[in-house]
């Protein structure tokens, strides 16, 4: 389903012009990542930021060297040995989610589960964030980034903020395309982009219904789709393609 347009007053086209214009200087990802957060600072006023980034939607969360800022970085260390498989944005809803609109807010995410519940809870709420919301970008040869924003406050963007990080997380993903990123593993090669979609999701561990949701497909779909990538990428089951996506993961 298509997002519902929403009319964006002066000011907020203002700070995503602002913040494109910033980014547009970068000449290389990391370079891109450091002044994103910093022009989020200026222009939303928001000082606790992430970017994660990450061959598949859920790796990306495991990222070894994220770039964070404000209350998030004496936090990292924990995050990354405890938290990271149960962040609400790594969920099945928030995929679901974010691919309607790439810019989503923690407290429009409905029948989490126990683990995501535990994460706002005991992680991020104890931590002083109150509220969160995240922007998917598409990085070179498929990647994924993620910019988490985090609000010690508690003030979470509105509907009309939302549509705006919406639009900017668009136009970010057409300047990072063109930056150098993380090499095409060579299984990528023999697939359709939309079996990759596919592949990457079977191995973030998500089950065929969850797949069917995420990909507004039918659930036999699915099914056909996923036997054509095994079939392709010559592998007999998921565990051996969790394994080939995995491996070329640690190979980049």
């Amino acid at each position: 389903m298509a997002s519902q347009s929403v009319a964006l007053p002066v000011d907020e086209y203002e700070r995503v012009f602002a913040i494109l214009d910033a980014c547009s200087e970068a000449e290389t990802l990391d370079a891109f990542k450091n002044v994103l957060m910093g022009a989020l600072h200026e222009h939303y006023d928001c000082l606790n930021t992430t970017f994660f980034t990450g061959p598949t939607f859920v790796t990306a969360f495991s990222d070894p060297s994220p770039v964070v800022t404000g209350r998030i970085t004496p936090v990292i260390d924990e995050y990354q040995a405890r938290w990271y498989p149960k962040d609400v944005f790594a969920s099945a809803q928030s995929r679901v989610a974010l691919s309607k609109t790439p810019a989503i807010s923690a407290d429009k995410l409905g029948g989490l589960a126990s683990d995501s519940v535990s994460y706002l809870r005991d992680f991020l709420y104890c931590k002083q964030l109150h509220s969160a919301s995240v922007m998917h970008l598409d990085l070179a040869n498929d990647c994924h980034g993620l910019v988490g924003l985090f609000d010690s406050e508690g003030r979470e963007p509105d509907r009309t903020r939302l549509h705006a990080m919406g639009l900017l997380s668009r136009q970010l993903s057409n300047l990072a395309k063109l930056l150098p990123g993380q090499p095409l593993p060579s299984w990528r090669d023999c697939l359709s982009p939309r079996q990759i979609e596919l592949a990457e999701l079977v191995a973030d561990g998500h089950t065929n219904e969850e797949i069917a949701a995420i990909l507004n497909l039918g659930v036999d779909t699915v099914k056909k789709y996923v036997s054509r990538v095994f079939a392709a990428t010559r592998v007999r089951n998921r565990a051996e393609l969790v394994k080939l996506v995995c491996v070329s993961s640690v190979d980049r």
